[in-house]
């Protein structure tokens, strides 16, 4: 049976949904500051307000390049570093019942392209009222990929990015950061090859293409049967993403050491079945899982792709 608030909240324009999380949670404006909580307290930062002390923020940002000089028409990576306070979460880029993912407004030079954000694997967490969300706890790293323009002239640079978030405990707080990061144009200059050190670190956090091998799925009517096909006995996870075909039940149906995942038909179809597939193991990995749209009746086997 669909959540009220997933029901709701699917396919609502980002703008309205910060806009009912705001109103919901804590009836704030954009900005970090105490937030009530239903029976009028506020939180531990809240008191600390009140009282005239200087509140320690929720969420710290940082941002750098990699590598920090560059040639016109060369390719940089951005670490966007994300630090929320101790027991408090932020939400992943994928589908929530709740709270939203960090948004970005990127200003760039004339002539310089951006990539997508590359988000790593949220963990699942599940509150009170059986509302499952999907959030990062602790520092993890958003990455982002800019081409230089070729024309770039010599120089320092400022690339600048403006924030917001939502971070909830038992409340949740808006918050908002600008942040700015120098790169230097240097002509000639060469990259230094594979990543290292906190880039690479990062990288190795971001879901992979999904290996053969690893599972199968099914798709049996209205339900995809995902099992594991190498021998491992950890749990599968299923994380739906924002444009995922709509679950019927995914907080009970998303966790399990095989899957049976009922897709709620739409124009005749079932499907896309698309998030990410997190296998526990030896290794925790964290995969991309891209299944298109089928009709309802009948039955599919859709085997794994040869990796990439």
């Amino acid at each position: 049976m669909l959540h009220p608030l997933r029901a709701a909240g699917h396919g609502l324009p980002g703008a309205l949904l910060l806009a009912m999380a705001t109103i919901a949670a804590c009836s704030r404006t954009p900005g970090e500051g105490p937030a009530a909580r239903a029976d009028g307290s506020v939180g531990e930062a809240g008191a600390a307000e009140q009282a005239g002390q200087p509140a320690a923020p929720l969420v710290v940002m940082s941002a750098t390049a990699e590598p920090a000089a560059v040639a016109p028409g060369s390719t940089l990576t951005l670490l966007w570093t994300f630090r929320p306070a101790p027991g408090w979460h932020l939400y992943g880029n994928v589908r929530n019942d709740s709270g939203f993912a960090p948004r970005q407004r990127l200003k760039l030079p004339a002539g310089w392209e951006a990539g997508p954000l590359q988000w790593p694997a949220p963990a699942r967490h599940v509150a009170a009222g059986d509302i499952l969300d999907h959030v990062y706890e602790g520092e993890f790293v958003l990455l982002q990929d800019v081409r230089v323009a070729s024309d770039a002239a010599p120089g320092a640079l400022p690339l600048r990015a403006h924030w917001e978030w939502l971070a909830c405990r038992e409340a949740c707080v808006p918050g908002q950061d600008s942040l700015s990061v120098t790169v230097n144009v240097v002509p000639g200059a060469r990259s230094t090859g594979a990543p290292t050190g906190r880039l690479a670190a990062a990288r190795a956090r971001l879901p992979q293409p999904l290996p053969a091998g690893l599972v199968q799925v099914a798709m049996d009517g209205q339900t995809a049967r995902i099992t594991r096909t190498d021998g491992g006995a950890g749990n599968l996870v299923f994380v739906p993403a924002v444009d995922c075909g709509e679950l019927a039940d995914v907080l009970r149906e998303g966790v399990g050491t095989t899957l049976s995942l009922r897709l709620v038909p739409e124009d005749g179809h079932v499907g896309p079945l698309r998030g990410l597939l997190i296998v526990d193991g030896t290794e925790t990995g964290a995969y991309a899982l891209d299944v298109p749209a089928v009709p309802w009746t009948g039955s599919q086997i859709v085997t794994t792709p040869t990796g990439g």
